[in-house]
């Protein structure tokens, strides 16, 4: 009986630590609901598409041709108009934007303001301490205004600034795929 009391034990502890251990962030298929490369078809219907025909792209030339820019290399931007997505650790996002290239999802950025968090200090670090326990430590940090961490494939990013948190997870491929298609 003590054998196999003691057999337990060890077995519970070399298990343990896998029970206990953080996603890599390569690793990462979702966060909230959300895969990086799913296509834009699956929430199509939830989304408003940036077409570049808004008001604000036709008051500003600038703005209007970065749009044509990147819908002619394939890059479509939508801004989500569903609910459940929004939600990053109990909290809802004012607004999530969702990118495509060529129809593949590649990035999310989800932006809170106060209206949304009214204590935006612990706010952030309450999203600091969420991604940190699904995550682990982050790779690289500027106060408590950029938190990164950062995979050989994906990226997460939290931004403090101006009253505005927002938070961006990307695939770093496509990303890069997509700044060399619109530069030319």
């Amino acid at each position: 009986m003590q054998i196999l009391k003691n057999s337990l034990f060890y077995l519970l502890l070399l298990i343990s630590p896998s029970l206990l251990a953080q996603e890599e962030i390569d690793d990462a298929t979702s966060i909230n609901g959300l895969q990086l490369a799913s296509t834009l078809e699956s929430l199509k219907s939830e989304l408003q598409l940036i077409t570049g025909k808004e008001s604000i792209y036709q008051n500003n030339q600038w703005l209007a041709e970065s749009v044509k820019r990147n819908l002619d290399a394939g890059i479509q931007e939508g801004i989500y108009q569903g609910f459940p997505l929004r939600i990053v650790n109990g909290q809802e996002a004012h607004d999530l934007r969702l990118t495509y290239l060529s129809g593949s999802l590649y990035k999310c950025r989800w932006t809170f303001n106060k209206r949304d968090i009214p204590n935006m200090e612990s706010g952030v670090n309450d999203f600091i301490t969420y991604f940190t326990k699904k995550f682990g430590s982050p790779t690289e940090s500027y106060s408590n205004e950029t938190i990164i961490w950062e995979g050989n494939v994906n990226r997460l990013t939290i931004n403090y600034y101006d009253g505005t948190i927002q938070i961006e997870w990307r695939n770093e491929g496509s990303e890069s795929k997509a700044k060399q298609l619109i530069q030319g």
